[in-house]
């Protein structure tokens, strides 16, 4: 008889709740490491693997947009982990191109040696919002 994997606690979630290291202005759409201690922090650079990028609702929610995205040491913030997500481009972004992360978390070209977060499958200025298949490697040096 074959097995029944029924009611077994397999997580099928693309997110997972991570503790912020440090204060962040706003989170949203930006790419997230761990620190040393294991808590989220802000991509620097594409040196370190990947945890995912923020969500869009991640954060404070200010109806007056001032802090909106605002975490603080300690808070949660709601991170994709994979599939198909949106991220603040650091820079211009074409389909097609592997994206590792910017000095601020943002969307960057991938070089070699970098981590990748995935591909874009959008084309867009800095500062837009890029679509991304997150499927996260180290690129080849």
């Amino acid at each position: 008889m074959g097995k029944n994997y029924n009611g077994t606690q397999i997580s099928q979630s693309v997110t997972v709740s991570e503790v912020a290291g440090a204060t962040v202005e706003d989170c949203r759409n930006k790419i997230f490491v761990y620190d040393e201690n294991g808590k989220a922090i802000l991509a620097t650079g594409g040196t370190k693997p990947f945890i995912g990028v923020a969500l869009i609702e991640a954060g404070i929610n200010d109806m007056f947009g001032e802090v909106s995205g605002k975490v603080e040491a300690g808070d949660d913030i709601d991170i994709q982990i994979k599939d198909i997500g949106s991220v603040i481009a650091g820079e211009a972004i074409s389909k097609g191109d592997e994206i590792t992360a910017g000095a601020d978390g943002t969307a960057a070209k991938a070089k070699a040696g970098d981590y990748v977060l995935g591909i874009a499958l959008s084309k867009v200025a800095k500062d837009g919002y890029a679509r991304v298949q997150i499927s996260k490697y180290q690129k080849n040096a």
